[in-house]
């Protein structure tokens, strides 16, 4: 039987090695300490995916990832989490490792069943609020952004991994296969086969949203201290996305 390709966020990678060259490029980039950009940060979300013990790794989600040493005369990648904690991970046991977890699956078929829609509501954003330079405040800082500069983001509390958690804790959802697309070839992304599961929570998700525009490196470097505050420049998601 053929080997599958190595498919990490839209990029294939024919070959293992291939990925273990990229990734070894990647790491030389930095220097130890700094965290990766945001091209790289993405990346590499999507390559712990894949890693034996990914549930472990992520823990209460990921902060920011960066380069650090180990405790031998080499350097790796390691995961700061959202409550501080730090775990390093090999990009080498991640691409040898297996597929995403039923979790995983269901998380990215959430994702992917708004994500069309928030694209749309991000540029209807824009056209509404945006100055004669075309670009709005960042809701952190009010540092004027573009929207290629900016990210929609799911404030906190309800990010969108809570989002997705209550969802499942609320309908007390047992996640199966036949809920979700199987693999298929030039699918980069898990989808809802069950389309009123899909319907149910894209409702609960704009129900429960409080989105907002800010820097695209922000949404990297937020962490759990961050201040529980009013958004100054709500996003409005169209009340008809959410109508029963």
């Amino acid at each position: 039987m053929a080997r599958q390709p190595i498919v990490l966020n839209g990029k294939e990678f024919k070959f293992q090695k291939n990925a273990k060259e990229y990734f070894k490029k990647m790491l030389e980039r930095y220097r130890n300490g700094q965290t990766v950009d945001t091209d790289d940060h993405e990346m590499l979300l999507a390559l712990i995916e894949r890693h034996p013990e990914a549930d472990k790794k992520i823990g209460c989600g990921v902060k920011r990832l960066y380069k650090d040493r180990t405790d031998m005369p080499t350097s790796c990648f390691w995961i700061e989490r959202e409550d501080g904690s730090k775990t390093d991970f090999s990009y080498l046991t991640a691409i040898a490792a297996r597929g995403k977890s039923l979790y995983q699956e269901f998380f990215e078929a959430c994702r992917n069943a708004v994500q069309d829609d928030l694209k749309k509501i991000k540029e209807q954003f824009f056209e509404k609020s945006a100055d004669e330079t075309g670009k709005v405040k960042c809701d952190i800082t009010g540092e004027k952004v573009a929207i290629y500069e900016s990210h929609l983001d799911h404030k906190k509390p309800l990010t969108f991994q809570v989002i997705v958690n209550t969802f499942l804790a609320a309908n007390e959802i047992e996640i199966k296969h036949e809920m979700l697309s199987m693999s298929q070839d030039a699918q980069f992304q898990t989808t809802f086969l069950d389309i009123k599961l899909k319907d149910k929570f894209k409702r609960y998700h704009y129900k429960m949203a409080d989105l907002r525009i800010i820097k695209t490196e922000l949404n990297l470097s937020l962490g759990g201290s961050e201040r529980i505050l009013k958004s100054k420049n709500p996003v409005i998601i169209p009340k008809e996305l959410f109508d029963d």
